[in-house]
């Protein structure tokens, strides 16, 4: 009788009854019993991996990877056009001062224009490199001609002047053309490397 008692008093202090004790005991034996084994109690999920986190630390991983794009330059686009604009004409100016028509330092100035204005534009801006080159290279020819010979180009012979310019000034058109293509596409293949690498 006394042991009852004081195993009633247990129970009551605990506040628990004699059918919730006993489900207690079983739930702690079952529990110590799959610590001991590894296995997994029911209902509960393992606290060593949690997804969320799991998720989370391959998202920085990949992040951290992933390279960063070159920032664009602080002249935007007026840079690319100075550039495109600029060289050729520079060229022009020195092939008129040293001899008469367009050479050397105007081809080497419309190519390297060319090339430059398309490292430095952005993606949207290189339709406009491969357009305008052609363009850019005649009028820059005319510009440098009428400047330095405007009496020779009156009357018809602007015509005459102008069917000559684009004839001759073809193979520079061309060289700005392909070296523009060119960087673009070095530019293309650089950033499919970095975004795969």
């Amino acid at each position: 009788m006394a042991g009852r008692r004081g195993r009633t008093s247990n129970q009551e202090a605990r506040g628990r009854t004699p059918g919730q004790e006993t489900q207690a005991r079983t739930t702690d034996q079952r529990t110590t019993d799959q610590r001991t084994t590894g296995q997994q109690a029911p209902g509960r999920t393992t606290d060593q991996r949690t997804p969320g986190r799991t998720s989370d630390q391959g998202a920085r991983r990949r992040a951290n990877k992933a390279p960063a794009r070159p920032r664009p330059f602080p002249g935007g686009a007026a840079l690319p056009a100075a550039l495109a604009v600029g060289l050729p004409a520079a060229g022009a100016g020195i092939d008129e001062l040293s001899g008469p028509g367009m050479g050397t330092a105007f081809l080497v100035g419309a190519v390297l224009g060319t090339g430059l204005a398309a490292a430095l534009s952005s993606r949207n801006g290189w339709w406009w490199v491969l357009a305008a080159s052609p363009l850019l290279v005649l009028g820059v020819t005319a510009g440098a001609e009428l400047l330095a010979n405007g009496d020779a180009y009156q009357g018809k012979n602007l015509a005459t002047g102008s069917a000559k310019w684009v004839v001759h000034d073809f193979p520079v058109m061309a060289a700005a053309v392909a070296t523009a293509a060119l960087v673009i596409v070095v530019r293309l293949v650089r950033d499919r490397r970095r975004d795969h690498g």
